[in-house]
């Protein structure tokens, strides 16, 4: 991943990494919870030898500064909308793994011009809310007050441990781990607790905007039942199960970027 280093979008320090090579595709990345763009390295080379590629820490997020108003999927969804246009690249490929999901479908409904597809996979990201494990619970505990008897770095930790093939370096895991100290671990909550409130505005018979999906198949959070129901739901969209936890882009990180790498060359224009 190309040195990491900080944009102003909308009034904010955001934190991103580019490569842009002149390709004529644009893959834009969006930073998954509770980790930060730094997530995509297994796959940045890959990507990077084929594609422009950005990648941003969403506002509130990783290391990027941020805004509570933002803290909700359509909100977020605009932010977005005004990185694409701060890059500058046209319309690009949107990657939101995790908590970028919702975002990147609700782009391609209300917005569908601005991206060229949308790849999402292992979060909570149809209603009804699909979900087990802590992940229900943040989505679901108004308060959070039991949860917040651990310390964040606990919780994060213990979410990683997910992770059964990919071996976190202590300077990864630290970046993960610091990038919600201080209270802003907590802050994101605010995001989950929106999607029960938000996601029924996702009409996904309507999106039109090609969709790739990726699960992991034993996802112990954002389950699989996900990814089935958009499959189906949506009418433009391919569905691939990798043998994985939640972390699919880390964990099965070739198969995940061989995936991405066949869509943007061409599948996503295929119906």
């Amino acid at each position: 991943m190309n040195s990491l280093k900080y944009e102003s979008i909308d009034n904010l320090n955001i934190r991103s990494a580019t490569s842009m090579g002149g390709f004529s595709e644009t893959v834009l990345l969006l930073s998954p919870l509770p980790e930060s763009i730094r997530a995509f390295e297994p796959i940045w080379d890959k990507l990077a030898s084929r594609f422009n590629v950005i990648a941003i820490d969403l506002p509130g997020f990783g290391k990027s500064g941020g805004r509570k108003e933002l803290l909700a999927p359509k909100a977020m969804a605009t932010f977005v909308r005004k990185a694409i246009d701060h890059f500058g690249g046209g319309p690009m490929h949107v990657v939101g793994p995790d908590v970028g999901s919702s975002v990147a479908l609700f782009i391609g409904q209300e917005d569908p011009g601005r991206i060229r597809s949308a790849v999402v996979g292992s979060a909570a990201c149809v209603y009804p809310i699909e979900s087990d494990g802590i992940l229900t619970t943040m989505i679901m505990d108004r308060t959070n007050d039991e949860l917040q008897k651990y310390s964040s770095r606990d919780i994060i930790n213990g979410a990683l441990a997910n992770m059964s093939h990919y071996q976190l370096t202590d300077d990864l895991r630290e970046d993960y781990l610091s990038s919600y100290d201080n209270g802003r671990f907590w802050d994101t909550m605010l995001f989950l607790k929106a999607l029960p409130h938000e996601l029924p505005g996702l009409r996904l018979k309507d999106i039109q905007t090609p969709v790739l999906i990726i699960w992991g198949r034993t996802d112990p959070l954002a389950i699989l039942k996900n990814g089935e129901i958009l499959h189906r739901e949506l009418p433009n969209n391919q569905f691939h199960i990798l043998e994985s936890g939640h972390y699919a882009w880390e964990d099965t990180a070739e198969e995940y970027g061989d995936l991405l790498v066949k869509w943007i060359e061409g599948e996503y224009l295929k119906k």
